[in-house]
């Protein structure tokens, strides 16, 4: 797995300010991926937030920018909506009409949509076909599969029905609005896609990063990659803001991955070594 992704900034406006954002890009190795699946193009959004911190302008900016590559997948995990947001009606459903894939756009949902009532959320998901993996698996393409749960602190997260129907002798990719699901991974081959801390939103000396995500969000995980035994779990930064509306030193995220199969765990030569080595050196482990 390339753990050192390319990445371009992209500095949007939010309001008077400059908005930082990011598109990382990077590759993902998985086991029994489908010959018709390799090179497809997996787009991650989440924390989108609308409606609070005049990040509009920047959701829309991201909605479009990720349909001009028209991607072969795209996954949302929650926080569609900012629970601070007091108007009648979010137009949530225009926000996300720009987007499609091949594969179709799947959802779950975050901590800030059952604090609004799911209602809002789900209408306007539903009217644009985009299926919630609410605690179930569904098969993407013959041979690829994804499973979602719901939030884990103010949902009925249930990783055992989750992957209850989902095939064991690949890598499944999960979606999973908080990463503390990776806590109660077993040995299961997943890649879990999670939002909710922001990355901390503001990276200053003191809270760190890792405090703010630990003691505000009860989260052990900030961004990126983390590994526990053969589960790897991917952090998205975000792209909208909550509580107070800043980024610093923290830029908003857009994560691209490339699907690619993974190495043999028996194969020999370059490539499963330089696999296995950056995995070992890039992931941070917990357990």
């Amino acid at each position: 797995m390339s753990f050192a992704p390319q990445s371009e900034l992209h500095l949007l406006k939010q309001g008077r300010r400059s908005y930082p954002l990011q598109v990382t890009r990077q590759q993902l190795p998985m086991h029994g991926l489908p010959e018709n699946c390799r090179g497809s193009l997996l787009a991650h959004l989440t924390d989108f937030h609308a409606g609070y911190g005049g990040t509009d302008g920047v959701l829309q900016w991201a909605a479009a920018f990720v349909a001009s590559l028209e991607p072969d997948l795209i996954f949302l995990t929650g926080d569609f909506i900012d629970d601070h947001y007091k108007g009648a009606g979010y137009p949530l459903q225009q926000l996300l009409a720009p987007l499609h894939a091949r594969m179709g756009v799947y959802a779950c949902y975050g901590n800030h949509d059952h604090r609004r009532g799911l209602a809002e959320a789900r209408s306007a998901l539903e009217a644009l076909s985009i299926p919630l993996l609410v605690n179930e698996a569904v098969e993407l393409a013959d041979g690829l599969w994804a499973a979602g749960v719901d939030d884990m602190y103010e949902g009925r997260c249930s990783l055992k029905d989750a992957l209850h129907n989902a095939p064991s002798d690949r890598t499944l990719l999960m979606l999973s609005h908080n990463p503390s699901l990776l806590d109660s991974a077993g040995e299961e081959d997943m890649v879990i896609f999670s939002g909710h801390t922001h990355g901390a939103q503001m990276h200053i000396p003191f809270p760190s990063p890792e405090l703010v995500c630990r003691v505000h969000l009860r989260c052990n995980q900030v961004e990126g990659w983390y590994r526990r035994g053969v589960t790897r779990l991917y952090v998205n930064r975000g792209l909208g803001v909550t509580g107070f509306p800043i980024r610093y030193h923290c830029p908003a995220e857009i994560a691209l991955f490339e699907l690619v199969p993974a190495a043999a765990p028996n194969a020999g030569g370059e490539a499963a070594a330089e696999n296995a080595a950056q995995e070992a050196s890039s992931c941070r482990q917990t357990g």
